[in-house]
């Protein structure tokens, strides 16, 4: 009979003598290296103190930067800038750079060679540029122009901000998202842009339509919208649109969405945090008035401007904005939307070509900007619907007169009435 031997195992605290080197494979004294499992020759022939955070990495694990210093990739990955198109490594914040169409960072060394699109705004080398009417446009861009006055969906201008005379930089301001479908949608875009220009609006393709366009305005002010000028150019926008055969509100594809600039709310993530919570509550608590006012079907909002369905909470309000963002910062087909990194969208409205519901509609949005700026959360909970509606007219930025009308057409509110004596 054999017996099995058991496998001999070192006594509890017993020390290692000798070791071998994972690199080179010779024998020496564990006591003599700093680095485990690595002979003293191979530590200094292959490893090097990270200068940035104090770590030995393997040299193959260091980066080198511009100027010639080594730093672990670890600490390039969080202090450092790759430009792509020269392959060197810079610290950032001593680097000049652009960022290219695919979003890859260029050094001040490389971008003689990148020029601007005029239209887009994105940065391209020369041989991607070409002229258009004396603008220089990127191909993507000088293609739109050749082919048609509508661009495409992923078209992006660098935003001019219209505002009234004396308005803050920090100020309010309103983009509006407009579709309308059927009809002769290229044709009603020619006609509107070339009355308007690309300075105030422009129209892009969109998937969700069946055969229309979707109007899209540069950044404007409540004030800018409301004043003779403004509705002027809503009232023939409508004009133009209805007489090229197109439609808005009797669609089933068509909403109206209200983008909003974040940082009138303040800067910093923590104000912005809090300026979701208000508005996304505000539309969780009363979204049945809201669907009324939005004029949207119930299964239009279910699939392009959700209820937010925030969780109840007795947390404090950082860290029930905290939780909002969490929860709504994956999808953006929200009635809220806070997936943008520069504006917060309303998109729970339906499209509409009547100018008087466009202008109700950004009189509403504005004056509830106005009032979850300037109420605290715990003044916002305690609100009822007709308390809401008072102070969005009173707060609004412009004269309500449209919204306070629409709301009674639509009985959200009561008229106002004289008290008399009995």
């Amino acid at each position: 009979m054999t017996t099995r031997r058991r496998a001999a195992h070192p006594p509890a605290g017993a020390m290692q003598l000798i070791d071998t080197c994972r690199h080179c494979g010779s024998f020496f004294d564990p006591a003599d290296s700093a680095i485990e499992g690595v002979c003293p020759t191979c530590a200094e022939e292959r490893y090097t103190t990270c200068p940035e955070c104090g770590e030995t990495v393997e040299n193959t694990n260091l980066v080198t930067l511009e100027g010639g210093r080594r730093i672990c990739q670890s600490c390039a990955d969080r202090l450092a800038v790759l430009c792509t198109e020269c392959g060197r490594w810079h610290m950032a914040d001593a680097m000049q750079h652009i960022t290219n169409r695919h979003g890859n960072r260029i050094c001040e060394h490389c971008w003689e060679s990148y020029t601007r699109c005029e239209r887009c705004g994105g940065w391209f080398r020369e041989d991607e540029i070409s002229e258009r009417d004396g603008a220089e446009l990127c191909v993507r861009c000088a293609d739109e122009v050749d082919r048609t006055g509508v661009q495409s969906y992923y078209f992006k201008p660098q935003p001019i901000f219209h505002r009234a005379k004396g308005e803050p930089e920090g100020g309010l301001l309103l983009g509006v998202e407009l579709e309308m479908d059927h009809g002769d949608g290229d044709m009603a875009a020619s006609r509107i842009s070339k009355e308007y220009g690309t300075d105030w609006l422009y129209f892009k393709h969109d998937g969700s339509l069946d055969e229309g366009v979707e109007l899209v305005t540069h950044p404007i002010s409540p004030a800018v919208m409301a004043s003779d000028e403004g509705r002027a150019m809503w009232s023939r926008i409508s004009e133009i649109a209805l007489e090229e055969g197109c439609r808005s509100h009797d669609t089933r594809t068509c909403g109206l969405h209200v983008h909003v600039n974040r940082n009138y709310f303040g800067k910093g993530d923590a104000r912005q945090e809090m300026a979701e919570l208000k508005l996304t509550n505000i539309v969780d608590r009363f979204f049945e008035p809201l669907t009324i006012f939005s004029r949207r079907r119930a299964e239009q909002l279910s699939h392009w401007a959700k209820r937010p369905m925030l969780p109840k909470t007795e947390d404090g309000w950082k860290q029930r904005a905290k939780t909002c963002r969490s929860v709504s910062c994956h999808d953006r087909y929200r009635a809220i939307n806070v997936t943008n990194e520069h504006t917060i969208e309303f998109r729970l409205f339906r499209g509409t070509l009547k100018p008087e519901t466009l202008q109700a509609t950004f009189q509403f949005v504005a004056g509830l900007c106005a009032v979850a700026k300037d109420a605290t959360v715990g003044e916002l909970d305690r609100m009822s619907w007709y308390e809401l509606c008072d102070e969005i007219i009173e707060k609004c930025p412009v004269e309500a007169t449209e919204l306070e009308e629409y709301l009674v057409e639509r009985e959200l509110i009561t008229p106002k009435e004289e008290l008399k004596c009995a």
